[in-house]
C-alpha cells in the first residue's frame, strides 16, 4: 500500500510540473500563435488534448494505471495547465486570476478526472472502456469547436474550431474503425460522443452566459 501511495504521489507530482509546463506554454501560444489557431491556446478543447495526451502517455506504465491515480492525474494536470496559463500572463504583463469561483475552475474540477480516466481507458483491455474513453475525448473535441464556431467565431475566426470538430471525428472515427471489433461498442463510441457533444455545447452556454 505504501508503494502505491507514492508512486501515485510521484504521477500526481509529474502531471503538476508537465501542466504548469505547457499550461505556461499556451500563454505564449495565445500571442504568438496564427491568428486562426490562438484559440488552441484559451479553450477547453486545448487544455483537454493537452491534459488528455499527458494521462495517455503517463499510463503507459503499470505503476499509473490504477483508475484513482489516473483519475487524480486527470484533476491535477488540468488545473495545472490553467494555473500556468495564468502564472505566465501575469508575469507576461497580462493579469489574469485563477481559483474558486471562476469557471473554469470548475470545469477543470469537474472535467479533470474524468479527462484522467479517459487516458486510462484509451488502451483499456475491455473494449466497452475504450468506447468510452474515446467519446469523452471526441465529445469534448467536438463540443467546443461547434460551441466556438456557435458562439465567439466572429472574434476568434473559424479555422482552429473547424479542427477541433475534425480532431474529435478523426480520433473516433479511428477508434471506432481499428480499435473495437464488436457493433456494441462502437455504437456505444458513437452515441456516447454524440450525447457528450451536444451535452458540451448546452453546459457551456448555460455556464457561460450564453455569451
Amino acid at each position: 500500500m505504501r508503494r502505491t501511495v507514492g508512486s501515485a504521489l510521484a504521477w500526481w507530482a509529474v502531471a503538476v510540473v508537465v501542466g504548469l509546463l505547457l499550461g505556461g506554454a499556451t500563454s505564449f501560444g495565445q500571442q504568438h500563435l496564427p491568428d486562426g489557431l490562438r484559440s488552441f491556446a484559451n479553450s477547453n478543447s486545448g487544455w483537454t488534448l493537452l491534459a488528455f495526451a499527458v494521462t495517455v502517455v503517463c499510463t503507459r506504465w503499470a505503476s499509473a494505471r490504477r483508475w484513482w491515480i489516473a483519475a487524480g492525474m486527470g484533476l491535477l494536470v488540468f488545473h495545472a495547465l490553467l494555473q500556468g496559463y495564468v502564472v505566465v500572463s501575469t508575469l507576461r504583463g497580462f493579469p489574469d486570476s485563477y481559483g474558486p469561483g471562476d469557471l473554469y475552475f470548475t470545469i477543470a474540477t469537474l472535467a479533470g478526472p474524468v479527462i484522467g480516466l479517459a487516458g486510462l481507458w484509451w488502451r483499456a483491455e475491455r473494449r466497452l472502456l475504450r468506447a468510452v474513453g474515446v467519446a469523452v475525448f471526441a465529445a469534448v473535441m467536438i463540443g467546443d469547436g461547434v460551441s466556438g464556431l456557435l458562439r465567439v467565431v466572429e472574434t476568434t475566426g473559424w479555422l482552429y474550431w473547424t479542427i477541433s470538430i475534425a480532431i474529435g471525428v478523426a480520433v473516433l472515427s479511428w477508434v471506432v474503425t481499428r480499435r473495437l471489433d464488436r457493433l456494441r461498442e462502437r455504437v456505444v463510441a458513437t452515441v456516447l460522443t454524440a450525447v457528450g457533444a451536444g451535452a458540451f455545447v448546452a453546459l457551456f452556454g448555460v455556464l457561460s452566459g450564453g455569451a
